[in-house]
């Protein structure tokens, strides 16, 4: 089959039919298995009119059950609605550590996903990044992810994703005296302590707002 036009509320189904299903673009580029250039064609197709291949097309919209009629009954209003119920979030191609990490920054976005506003703050700039280790269980598992606001500086005790010298945690932080105590949830690892004295080299990159767990 050729390529055909794609009209922009064909689009509009796709992603909210994507959204409903909780699934990203990437995770429904893979279950037909384009991989990369299918993650990019259905990014494309959502944004707007394009052209794509009919069999492709056909594809997407059997399996999310969208009718090609039904779109052009489809109300704007309606179609704004959802989607305003739900905010586009980086994932970052970083894993942060619950234990011990390198800490290399945060540049390489890995994907990005939709997540329901009502879980997010309501400004900020927001990303994901996965954790490992065991030393939050059992608030943060292996493998979980977490929401980081970067640049909230401290606002209360609470998760936050820090550096101390070249090594990155998500630890509880409480003040004290002074001092920052850096508190891991699992009792078989030891807090830590630190002070304008001890010489660390120490930034809050931002705090925890949500966990995502794996499952």
């Amino acid at each position: 089959m050729g390529k055909v036009n794609v009209p922009a509320k064909i689009g509009q189904e796709i992603q909210l039919a994507r959204i409903k299903k909780n699934w990203s673009q990437t995770d429904l580029a893979n279950h037909f298995g384009w991989g990369t250039s299918g993650q990019t064609l259905i990014s494309r197709l959502e944004k707007g009119s394009t052209k794509t291949d009919e069999d492709k097309l056909r594809t997407i919209l059997e399996f999310l059950k969208i009718r090609q009629d039904a779109t052009d009954r489809l109300e704007q209003k309606e179609v704004s609605g959802i989607l305003s119920e739900y905010r586009e979030i980086p994932e970052y191609n970083v894993r942060v550590s619950a234990g011990h990490g390198e800490y290399q920054g945060i540049e390489v976005i890995k994907r990005k996903l939709q997540v329901p506003q009502l879980w997010l703050p309501e400004n900020g700039d927001i990303g994901l990044v996965r954790v490992e280790g065991d030393s939050m269980f059992p608030t943060i598992n292996n493998g979980d992810y977490v929401a980081v606001e970067f640049g909230s500086g401290y606002t209360a005790d609470g998760l936050y994703l820090i550096r101390v010298d070249d090594t990155a945690f998500v630890k509880r932080l409480q003040r004290q005296f002074g001092s920052i105590r850096i508190i891991s949830d699992n009792p078989q690892y030891e807090e830590m302590k630190i002070s304008p004295d001890d010489g660390n080299e120490f930034s809050l990159i931002g705090r925890v707002t949500l966990i995502v767990r794996k499952t």
